[in-house]
């Protein structure tokens, strides 16, 4: 997965980059085994419970707040069980089991319908953030990727909800209405008091039944519900240990959040400095002037 990630930033990087570049990084073992570009890497991770039920949510945001109809748009998975919950993208667990799968024998790393089901997954992963919370203590500790690094940090979401008055149905299922304000954004949620689970999407939870819908006010980032059921597949809930796409540091939630939001507004600048990228003058290769205008970022926290 790096691999192919590495390789993306620096075709990227190239085209960013006028005229042609000599692109200089690190040295990269590619040790696919079915021979191609990517590598199936072991899956490291910690296991903290089992989950018992799976609620699906369908997630769909906007990497530039001024392109309002541009959303990405991923499917993610709520997993739950007495002690914990657990929220991440759907495919990226697909894609751990099929890592898992294709080491344990040669055998497994030829099975075609295998391979092809792992390259529709990575092709799908749209949500690089993965989440568990101690329901005994609230604490929940996240570990994301933010195309350059790998962060790794714990705190104690604090939310209080407001219960509105108004109900609307979704999708068959009658709902209720709340509102919050969470890291920079106002939010307004639909939950379910029918399902007595008072749990939602990421960190959003507390509310007297299952969350249904949830959106900020500007429809940035937009959480609908897509079905539940009892978990029968990936069931282990479990975070990775060392490596997350890459080396996991940990540090502070600010530290993870505040280097998240400059990799990605200046990741132009940063990539041309970590590749070490050149261009030739005069039948001379110098080094890129690291001069290329800030992204826009528009994460979920928009405050910390």
């Amino acid at each position: 997965m790096k691999v192919l990630r590495v390789l993306v930033n620096l075709f990227i990087t190239a085209i960013l980059c006028t005229p042609p570049l000599s692109v200089k990084a690190q040295t990269v073992h590619i040790t696919s085994p079915d021979g191609g570009m990517d590598a199936y890497q072991k899956v490291r991770k910690q296991v903290y419970d089992t989950a018992q039920i799976a609620v699906y949510y369908d997630l769909k945001f906007l990497k530039d707040s001024i392109k309002t109809t541009d959303y990405t748009k991923a499917k993610t998975v709520l997993q739950i069980s007495d002690k914990y919950t657990k929220y991440g993208d759907y495919y990226q667990l697909m894609l751990d089991s099929l890592d898992i799968f294709f080491n344990e024998n040669k055998k497994n790393k030829r099975n075609r319908q295998a391979v092809d089901t792992w390259y529709g997954a990575i092709e799908r992963i749209k949500y690089y953030t993965v989440s568990i919370t101690d329901l005994s203590t609230n604490r929940t500790r996240v570990q994301i990727y933010d195309d350059i690094y790998n962060w790794d940090y714990t705190f104690e979401p604090k939310i209080e909800w407001q219960l509105e008055t108004g109900d609307t149905v979704i999708n068959t299922i009658s709902c209720k209405k709340a509102s919050c304000s969470y890291a920079g954004r106002n939010y307004v949620a639909w939950y379910a008091d029918s399902i007595p689970l008072p749990y939602g999407p990421y960190v959003f939870s507390g509310l007297p039944g299952l969350i249904i819908d949830i959106r900020d006010t500007k429809n940035n980032w937009i959480f609908t519900y897509g079905g539940m059921e009892k978990a029968h597949q990936h069931r282990d809930m479990y975070l990775y240990k060392k490596e997350f796409w890459g080396k996991l540091k940990e540090v502070s939630r600010e530290d993870a959040l505040t280097s998240c939001r400059n990799d990605t507004e200046n990741y132009d600048n940063l990539a041309i400095e970590h590749y070490k990228v050149k261009t030739n003058v005069n039948g001379k290769w110098v080094p890129v002037v690291a001069d290329r205008p800030r992204r826009p970022s528009n994460m979920l926290e928009l405050e910390w």
